[in-house]
């Protein structure tokens, strides 16, 4: 069904360096086994005077768990390097937990590389360590390694479980492989069980089906999970509103947000941001405004730059320039620098044209003068030369900078 190639990694060589394994005569010490007796004080033997006394400063020998408690804290590359020196030179490197625990290490600081070369260096692998080398690759969004890897998976006679599943149902939205992910959702009914509980097993169906057109599929998937899944309602709706949005039925994103707000479920900002997208590609301003407003007010929320960026493109759209320029200014306030959102001054930037808006343009011209945006230069000329903008000193200074 999948391609049985090695994957290929993205990811270019980081600087971790690798221990080498033990050979494979090495094994680790086994713990003492916890029946075994400490040994009689009368039958112990007198140290022998000529005997050397043990060094106050020798290590204890490492075991599984503290090595993985030292992995699982881990946050940077030199001490992972250490760790896994530890690890190989103890030989517990070859342990499926402390192997898997390094996977997922490399797989958080991002060399999938290494994590690769981890996982390879395993004897007995399980699901778990290859649910993290699948995250990897799907976080770094390499699809082919990623689904290369899936029937890798296969081939070593690991079963997908209910992670392995999400991960695969996201490769297959993102590349729009609809019948693969509909073989992962038959699956997902023969062999997980209490997959209805899950709440982002089901979401990651509505998102895969969604992203693929089949807004019909998404929606029975939908209703058929809202159903069963008593936890983290919030997140299965979300992806029932992205999945009306992507297709263009905004209204639709309107009406499921209202009913969502009946049932009781409270937003979160992914949500609203969702829905302040449908409002401005809709053109519902009121409807959009009222929106953001709620956002502080009623559910204690602080705006990022996405949501101004939909409330000023929302407002560019009506040609309403001046409370899109108030607003963008509002969000540099609140944010300082230049807002974090780039695009927000791209979206107003285009509207000054097309509405021939020279006062607010000219303003925006010393105002990404200041902040040496040069990715705009070519835009701000289209901008003058379009609508009689004069080239002024702001201009002059982008075009030094260039």
């Amino acid at each position: 069904m999948l391609s049985n190639d090695s994957p290929r990694d993205p990811n270019p060589p980081a600087s971790f360096p690798t221990p080498s394994p033990l050979p494979p005569s090495s094994s680790p010490t086994p713990p003492p086994s916890p029946s075994s007796s400490p040994p009689s004080p009368a039958a112990a033997s007198p140290p022998s005077p000529s005997a050397p006394s043990p060094s106050p400063t020798a290590s204890p020998p490492l075991d599984s768990y503290a090595l993985s408690a030292a992995i699982s804290s881990s946050k940077s590359p030199p001490h992972a390097a250490q760790i896994h020196a530890c690890a190989a030179k103890s030989g517990w490197a070859s342990s499926v937990f402390v192997g898997g625990a390094l996977v997922d290490l490399y797989v958080r600081l991002g060399s999938v590389r290494h994590a690769r070369q981890m996982f390879d260096e395993i004897p007995l692998k399980n699901t778990v360590c290859a649910n993290a080398l699948l995250a990897g690759y799907v976080e770094s969004r390499s699809w082919d390694e990623s689904l290369s890897f899936v029937g890798q998976m296969n081939e070593l006679g690991l079963e997908a479980d209910g992670f392995t599943l999400s991960s695969v149902l996201r490769i297959c939205a993102e590349l729009a492989a609809v019948n693969l992910g509909a073989q992962a959702h038959a699956y997902l009914i023969r062999k997980v069980e209490n997959a209805e509980e899950d709440a982002f097993l089901f979401s990651a169906l509505v998102e895969m089906y969604g992203k693929c057109g089949l807004v019909g599929k998404a929606r029975l998937i939908f209703e058929s999970a809202r159903k069963e899944v008593r936890r983290r309602d919030v997140v299965l709706w979300t992806s029932m509103l992205n999945a009306y949005g992507r297709n263009g039925r905004f209204d639709d994103v309107i009406r499921a947000f209202e009913e969502m707000l009946v049932e009781g479920i409270e937003p979160d900002e992914i949500a609203l941001l969702v829905v302040l997208s449908a409002c401005a590609r809709s053109g519902q301003v009121l409807k959009g405004l009222s929106l953001f407003e709620s956002m502080r007010k009623g559910y204690g929320m602080v705006p990022g730059p996405e949501h101004y960026g939909c409330v000023v493109d929302m407002l560019c759209k009506a040609g309403e320039l001046g409370k899109a320029w108030d607003f963008a200014n509002e969000m540099v306030l609140d944010k300082g620098g230049d807002g974090g959102g780039v695009t927000v001054w791209v979206s107003l930037l285009s509207a000054c044209r097309e509405f021939g808006n020279v006062e607010i343009g000219r303003s925006l011209l010393r105002r990404l003068s200041n902040w040496n945006l040069i990715m705009w230069i070519e835009e701000l000329r289209v901008l003058m030369k379009g609508k009689g903008l004069e080239k002024d000193l702001a201009f002059s200074r982008l075009e030094h900078v260039k």
